[in-house]
Formats: C-alpha cells, sequence, structure tokens
C-alpha cells in the first residue's frame, strides 16, 4: 500500500522570550493510503504545527515532508498551493468562511480556484446535504451556529475530492451530539476510501481511527499516552 504521507525526521523552532524552542521534535510518521490517524495531545504540545508542515502550510526547520508522493521541501508558495488544493483537504483550527459568500459560495470556492472538472454546484450541494445543512445553502456565514458552520467548512474541505483529509481540531467547542456525527462522518469517508489524519486533544475521538499517536512536548509516540 503506498503512503499519502511521509514526514522524515520534522523539526519546527520558534522563538520566544527571545529564547528558541523545539515545537516539533525529530517527529516521523507515515500515514498509508486508507489510513485513519489519530493524533492526540494538549493544547501546545505541537499537534497544529505538525499538521501544518504535514499539509504544507508551514515549512520545517528541518527534516522532510513527502506529501501523494512529492516532496514539499523546496517548492514554493504557488507550487504548494496547487499541490494542497487537488490533493488535500485541509481543516485548520476555526478554519474561517468568507463573510461575504453564501455558504454554497463558500464551499464550491476550492473548486473554483483549482478546477477539476465536473459539476461544481451539484457537488457541493451534494456536500451541504450529506453534512444536514444543504437547506443553509444560500445563507450567510453570519447566519449560522458554530456547528453548522464547521460542518460547511468540512464540506468545503472536500469539495475537490482529495486523496488526503487533514483536520486540526475539528469538533473543538461542539456539544457531543454534533463532535459525533461529525466524527461519524470522518469514519464514512474513510470506510469509502479516503485517507484521513485529525489532531485532538478530545480524549473522545480514540474510538474513531485505525491508529492513535500521542504528542507531548513536541514528540510524537504511538499510542495514547494519556491512559499509561
Amino acid at each position: 500500500m503506498s503512503a499519502a504521507l511521509i514526514l522524515k525526521d520534522l523539526c519546527r523552532t520558534f522563538v520566544r522570550g527571545g529564547v528558541p524552542f523545539l515545537a516539533v521534535d525529530h517527529v516521523s510518521l507515515t500515514v498509508r493510503e486508507g489510513d485513519f490517524v489519530t493524533i492526540i495531545g494538549r493544547s501546545g504540545s505541537g499537534k497544529s504545527t505538525l499538521l501544518g508542515m504535514a499539509a504544507g502550510m508551514l515549512s520545517p526547520s528541518s527534516g522532510t515532508v513527502e506529501l501523494c508522493g512529492k516532496v514539499l521541501n523546496g517548492k514554493n508558495d504557488t507550487e504548494l498551493s496547487r499541490l494542497r488544493g487537488s490533493v488535500v483537504g485541509y481543516i485548520p483550527q476555526d478554519a474561517p468562511a468568507l463573510p461575504a459568500l453564501t455558504v454554497l459560495e463558500n464551499v464550491m470556492l476550492p473548486a473554483c480556484l483549482y478546477p477539476r472538472g465536473g459539476d461544481i454546484e451539484g457537488a457541493a450541494r451534494l456536500l451541504l446535504d450529506r453534512f444536514g445543512i444543504a437547506h443553509l445553502a444560500d445563507s450567510m456565514p453570519a447566519e449560522l451556529s458554530g456547528g453548522e458552520l464547521r460542518r460547511a467548512m468540512i464540506a468545503r474541505s472536500l469539495i475537490n475530492r482529495p486523496r488526503l483529509l487533514v483536520a486540526d481540531e475539528p469538533t473543538s467547542d461542539l456539544d457531543v451530539e454534533t463532535t459525533r456525527s461529525i466524527m461519524d462522518e470522518f469514519s464514512h469517508l474513510n470506510a469509502e476510501g479516503m485517507t484521513v489524519l485529525i489532531v485532538s486533544h478530545d480524549l473522545e475521538s480514540l474510538k474513531y481511527g485505525s491508529r492513535v499517536y500521542s504528542m507531548e512536548s513536541g514528540k510524537l509516540s504511538e499510542g495514547n499516552a494519556f491512559e499509561r
């Protein structure tokens, strides 16, 4: 089985108060096609930084990232954007919607920027229906609840039929029912063949996925360290 994502000895250094520190400390990880990988960890453990590098949103201080067979190191912003637009569905923490566009237009946006053919509006409406918010297609983002908006942004990440879905705290600040419905949908997408990588500080997410890792102080280890 081929690899959707290979991280090799990744480090990312930041400076805080004039002192450098390793937010991500020599992390290696291979995510195979069809995997559902969950990375659990407390806030500040380096999860979001790791995910940003995995999706090509952030450059590593050292180490390499290989995304769907393409090495990201050395690529410029345009090349990275095109690659992300074709193979990755990225859901950043608190994913923003464009306030001047309707919900439908927000979901369609990536397919308009990086078209892959087909009926874009029809695909967007199907995704909204899949996430239970088809009736909100013509609404503005400000009119949606937090859970509804999160579903819309997840739908947006899927519009270009990505090979890899990368989600940073996709259920943070959501109620139990909404969290369960979103995680169930991720499981369904994975069962349909999509590779899924999520990070979370919510231990409930451990019920989902095929492989679990823990992140603490920038280091990644297999298994749930918080139940040891």
